[in-house]
């Protein structure tokens, strides 16, 4: 394995020298990169360029690839829009060189003033990218174009499909789906636009007070405009924007339309439920050394909970009231916080890395998550598996008897998405319980208020 990975680096460091006719090439793992690697090449001459790859080739079933994704940001910096060029696309290896750009895309510990200014500054060039008429845009891979409506059933069609394609039942989501499915709002009067997906602060880069780069375009596609509004409210759980009802008016005022609160909640659901999908097909018997299991749990379980909370929004009811056990303390407990103490204490002011810090401090987090795993036993299961059982009005064997039997049901529409809303909501909270310490401040973020 590592034979090979040393062979990928050095076809990599062949290739950017290759396309960018420098010599002396360096490769420098970083931060962020999402569901890719990302990197930092450098030239002996002092030129940088960002790199953004896979480990492996995706499977044939992929369809958000960085070969799509290189494609989109060709068509936006077309627009003029602040993003990177794209230098190269590598003919056999799932990899994209481009252009270096500089800033930083840390964003919740900035001054309050500071947030402002840049999201009054990304506003506008939002509205400019929904601007664009996507018939005329270069972007083959996610044509054709039709209604708005057309194209949430196609994105509809494709993340159902990746959920059954995990082959594992989840009743609370594919009752989402059904929901989604039946709820489709009024656009008849709206031109679809390029959709970001993901969009936000995390996924853009600044100086400070401006925009100097839009990132990440893995999860653009074609549709609602007011997709990108909800996924800001997404990605406000992460990364809170301080004013959210500021940025509605500064898209308005550059849009010239006024934001649609009924299609921002129904698109808010549909993002979390996009959210919940990719962390399913992450299996943990799966996991490679590029993983971070630590993201995996807290960013599982934060969007397992809003999943639900955006459902109840959606539907316009209130979210269930949750009754939590108290969890104990075990003859291991106490383990595992000496454990803890000695990662985040002793081993950590001595790795000076800040990849291998930050993997270090990811690593603590599922240690925190098994702490209290352990300290929950049987409890949530138990629980689980009882709602469960009142819901179908049957006695299964085991939770995953008792999944399947639910699927089934919700599938069949014996069970609606309405009456599977407390069950949900505790299953989403339990989870939440567990993850909570690891979460940090997260086990208590919400969406904002539409």
């Amino acid at each position: 394995m590592a034979a090979d990975q040393d062979s990928r680096t050095s076809a990599l460091i062949l290739w950017v020298s290759q396309v960018t006719k420098s010599s002396h090439i360096t490769l420098t793992r970083t931060l962020g990169g999402g569901r890719h690697e990302a990197w930092i090449a450098s030239s002996s001459a002092g030129q940088q360029w960002f790199l953004r790859c896979d480990s492996s080739q995706p499977e044939v079933t992929e369809k958000y690839t960085l070969r799509r994704e290189a494609e989109i940001y060709r068509a936006v910096h077309a627009l003029g829009i602040p993003s990177p060029a794209v230098i190269a696309v590598h003919e056999e290896l799932e990899a994209v060189l481009l252009e270096y750009v500089p800033g930083t895309a840390a964003f919740a510990r900035l001054d309050s003033e500071s947030q402002t200014s840049i999201i009054d500054d990304f506003a506008p060039w939002l509205a400019h990218l929904h601007a664009a008429d996507p018939k005329l845009m270069d972007i083959p891979m996610l044509k054709p174009v039709g209604t708005i409506s057309e194209l949430v059933i196609r994105e509809l069609d494709e993340w159902e499909l990746r959920l059954d394609a995990t082959g594992s039942p989840d009743p609370v989501l594919t009752a989402c789906f059904i929901w989604l499915r039946s709820n489709l709002p009024s656009t008849e009067n709206v031109r679809p636009s390029l959709v970001q997906g993901d969009t936000g602060p995390g996924n853009f880069l600044h100086d400070g007070q401006k925009i100097t780069a839009f990132l990440d375009f893995e999860l653009a596609h074609l549709g609602d405009p007011m997709e990108d509004i909800a996924w800001v409210g997404t990605r406000n759980a992460q990364e809170p924007v301080p004013d959210f009802a500021r940025f509605l008016r500064a898209y308005n005022q550059a849009s010239g339309s006024t934001p649609d609160p009924t299609r921002i909640r129904y698109h808010a659901l549909f993002a979390e439920l996009r959210i919940a999908v990719l962390g399913a097909e992450r299996k943990v018997s799966e996991l490679s050394d590029n993983t971070e299991p630590g993201n995996l749990i807290i960013y599982g379980a934060l969007h397992r909970r809003l999943t639900i909370e955006a459902l109840a929004v959606a539907m316009g009811v209130e979210f269930p009231e949750v009754q939590l056990p108290i969890l104990a303390d075990t003859t291991r407990t106490a383990l595992y916080d000496a454990t803890l103490s000695q990662m985040l204490n002793v081993v950590g002011p001595h790795i000076s890395d800040p990849y291998g810090s930050r993997r270090l401090k990811g690593l603590a987090r599922v240690i925190k998550y098994l702490k209290e795993c352990d300290r929950a036993g049987d409890s949530h299961d138990d629980a689980e598996l009882a709602e469960i059982s009142q819901l179908i009005k049957q006695q299964p064997k085991s939770l995953d008897e008792a999944n399947r039997i639910l699927l089934e049901l919700v599938r069949l529409g014996t069970v609606t998405p309405l009456e599977i809303l407390p069950h949900a909501a505790h299953q989403a909270m339990r989870r939440n319980q567990v993850a909570a310490t690891a979460m940090g401040v997260l086990a208590t973020r919400h969406l904002p208020a539409i």
